[in-house]
């Protein structure tokens, strides 16, 4: 497996070629879209710091009876 450097190597290397498959470690794995590129080196980038790399999504609701 390789390590989260590499991976981040090799995404940053498709993201500047226009590119959404990337292999590795005989493994292909193509994203959606530029974002989900963009996650995943973000992602690697926080398991290399050692950073707790997980963001949580909230929603706010407000209810307005006039």
């Amino acid at each position: 497996m390789s390590t989260p450097a590499e991976r981040i190597a090799k995404l940053e290397e498709a993201l500047g070629n226009g590119v959404l498959t990337i292999e590795s470690d005989g493994e292909r794995i193509t994203y959606r879209s530029t974002s989900d590129l963009k996650a995943a080196i973000f992602y690697n980038r926080g398991l290399l710091s050692g950073s707790d790399v997980q963001r949580t999504a909230s929603t706010i609701a407000v209810f307005d009876p006039s």
